[in-house]
């Protein structure tokens, strides 16, 4: 086993209560041997019982007992409101689960700072993510990314990831995680499988689409050179049974191989054998031996004999990229949080990508099915979530009869039973990172003071080229290209126009890439022609009036970028007082 210089410097069944970017970056590089985590899904919902009695995402409601546990453990961490808990950087216990995503509550800018620095395929992706879905997912590929590159630092290099989504932001998850492990190309690290996990045999949005029934799990490695133990197996289908083993005899079911070497690589053994000349994959004594034990199959005359492979149905089959054996998860299982997870599901993935006593991280543990599954296998684990409500639902799944592997106590100083226990840590109780922070890595541990990052998120793209569009009178900055009708008349539409940006975003440092006071109108074959180049409008315009492409007389014609950047923070000003009104 490949060990970090400078270890594993979680507690180990440790459970804590942070924000997991802050907890990733305490934790030393390359000291964990797998990360399987089920995060968030970008699904814009917010989950949880919506009658008064249940406030909280789980159901059943908390018993007294529980809820005042979980408020004298706080207290013992000095959080004792809500407003103490976001300081902390952690959720009051309360708060519904809610799985949307804006760039002025869930992004720092020195995330985004950081990744277009660092990790610039990253922050492209972020920005087209932006342009084909929304700034929605795109803030949370954000959220995403900052959290992803951790993960990666602190896998070992034969660790791997197992990243639990869906159709949802599934695709953009993949692209993300291509940037930062790598594609999977020629052998080389990164991308594995994408393993597709059916939930359900049928669900109720096929009356007007295909119905949903699978969740994707995406398996990327570190290195080539990944943990890989190669014998968990999967329980034998039954169609494949009727198809593989569809011979019986009074030993059992079995499946037929050759006996002849013909085409095999390195030949086999000419001769002739109960009357057969062919070329035999064992000598003739073998054969003989085989007869006697009855492992020789002998088909319909005329026909090679073939030897007979009897099922183990202890055995099992090799693992494949489409999980139908496990269903969502038990009665006995069940947290309450509608999204969780089946433990078998972990078991399986932990089972194929470590050995015992190996380390097993999942940073989005609410549910705690991945340290359950760990626990089980005798593996190490550690876990983080944001919400203190994990752990009253670690104590509640780890004190079931059903599971019973440990005890949980509310303090780190508790007294273990039989030597094992879980134990819960505050968010001022992260783990002592030895590791030296490289230059390349997001440099405090600290989340830094909420800052709102992109302010051109207020305008939402198509209302910011409307707008812009408004000031020249609806033609292209570039060149004055317009939408025009046979008799000259301008058609006030947006349709043919694109946004770019007016200084290039390697060149611009104001922190402002984005807004609205850097991005102009252009015609789609000026805007394609600019994308590639770093090059500023005022200069390109210039380009285009030499090369005589202009739809004015010359670029005095056009609008000028200095009042349309003074309009254009007008604009951006109306808008931000009007979603953000003093004294509200």
């Amino acid at each position: 086993m490949i060990q970090s210089k400078h270890g594993f410097n979680a507690v180990n069944r440790g459970i804590y209560i942070a924000d997991n970017l802050s907890f990733l970056r305490s934790l030393n590089d390359e000291c964990v041997d797998l990360v399987c985590i089920d995060p968030p899904f970008a699904k814009n919902e917010t989950f949880g019982k919506k009658n008064d009695k249940a406030k909280d995402p789980l159901n059943p409601p908390l018993t007294d007992a529980e809820r005042d546990t979980e408020l004298r453990l706080l207290e013992s961490w000095g959080i004792r409101n809500e407003r103490e808990a976001d300081d902390a950087g952690i959720n009051w216990p309360e708060t519904r689960y809610k799985d949307f995503w804006s760039w002025e509550t869930d992004i720092h800018e020195d995330w985004l700072k950081d990744i277009e620095e660092f990790h610039k395929p990253v922050a492209n992706l972020i920005e087209v993510t932006r342009d084909i879905h929304s700034d929605g997912t795109a803030a949370y590929l954000c959220y995403m990314a900052v959290r992803i590159l951790e993960i990666h630092r602190v896998l070992k290099s034969t660790g791997s990831l197992y990243l639990h989504c869906d159709h949802t932001a599934g695709a953009y998850l993949r692209q993300l995680l291509d940037a930062v492990f790598g594609n999977g190309e020629n052998g080389k690290a990164g991308f594995r499988n994408e393993i597709v996990w059916k939930r359900y045999g049928s669900h109720n949005d096929a009356a007007v689409k295909y119905g949903n029934v699978h969740d994707y799990i995406l398996f990327y490695s570190k290195t080539e050179k990944y943990t890989w133990p190669g014998t968990e197996r999967e329980p034998y289908d039954e169609e494949y049974l009727k198809s593989a083993y569809s011979n019986e005899d009074s030993k059992g079911r079995y499946a037929t191989a050759p006996l002849h070497a013909r085409g095999l690589s390195g030949g086999g053994y000419d001769y002739t054998w109960k009357g057969i000349t062919d070329t035999w994959r064992f000598p003739s004594k073998r054969l003989d031996e085989l007869e006697r034990q009855g492992l020789i199959h002998w088909p319909k005359k005329g026909n090679v004999p073939r030897r007979k492979v009897y099922l183990d149905p202890g055995k099992g089959m090799p693992l494949r990229d489409l999980i139908t054996d496990i269903g969502i998860a038990g009665r006995k299982e069940k947290t309450g949080y509608p999204t969780q997870k089946p433990i078998a599901l972990a078991e399986r993935l932990i089972a194929a990508s470590t050995n015992p006593g190996d380390v097993v991280l999942d940073c989005f543990a609410g549910c705690a099915y991945t340290a359950i599954a760990a626990e089980r296998l005798n593996r190490q684990w550690a876990a983080c979530d944001i919400n203190p409500r994990a752990w009253t639902v670690f104590k509640r799944q780890f004190n079931k009869p059903e599971l019973a592997l440990l005890t949980c106590h509310e303090m780190t100083t508790g007294q273990p039973v039989l030597g094992k226990a879980a134990t819960v840590h505050g968010p001022a109780q992260l783990p002592e990172r030895t590791s030296p922070v490289a230059e390349t890595q997001i440099r405090d541990i600290k989340l830094p003071e909420r800052k709102f990052k992109v302010p051109a998120s207020i305008i939402p793209e198509s209302e910011m080229l409307e707008e812009l569009l408004k000031l020249s009178g609806y033609t292209a900055w570039c060149c004055g290209f317009a939408n025009r009708r046979p008799d000259g008349t301008i058609i006030e539409t947006a349709r043919n126009f694109h946004l770019d940006h007016i200084a290039p975003k390697s060149k611009e440092n104001t922190g402002t890439s984005n807004d609205v006071q850097n991005r102009a109108p252009m015609c789609p074959y000026h805007n394609i022609r600019k994308s590639n180049r770093r090059i500023g409008l005022a200069e390109y315009r210039q380009e285009i009036a030499d090369a005589g492409e202009m739809m004015v007389n010359s670029v005095s014609d056009l609008i000028n970028l200095d009042r349309a950047l003074a309009e254009a923070n007008r604009v951006y000003g109306h808008a931000y007082a009007k979603k953000y009104p003093i004294g509200v």
